[in-house]
């Protein structure tokens, strides 16, 4: 009796793969789809160039913390593990006179 021998473990990890990264741009989108239409509703309900203008700070303010996300996170983790050292503080060069 002859088989025929299927590995899945490849394609499931594939598929699984795809899944996650999916979910993690529809994530994405979503977010911002989100954080447009509280801006939206937030100037609706107020009526106001002000709660506008506010709404749109805390709109680049959210996208900028959100698309800096690696960055903090690398340097929260450093901050974390060096607790115990000390680190200078960065110095601007000589002035050119």
């Amino acid at each position: 009796m002859s088989g025929t021998h299927v590995v899945l473990a490849a394609p499931i990890k594939e598929i699984g793969d795809h899944l996650f990264s999916m979910a993690g741009d529809w994530g994405e989108k979503a977010l911002m789809v989100v954080i447009l239409f509280s801006v939206v509703i937030a100037v609706a309900s107020k009526m106001s160039v002000k709660a506008g203008i506010g709404a749109l700070i805390g709109l680049v303010v959210c996208v900028g913390l959100y698309g800096a996300k690696d960055q903090l996170a690398t340097a929260f983790k450093d901050e974390i593990a060096n607790v115990g050292t000390s680190t200078t503080a960065p110095s601007a060069p000589p002035a050119d006179k």
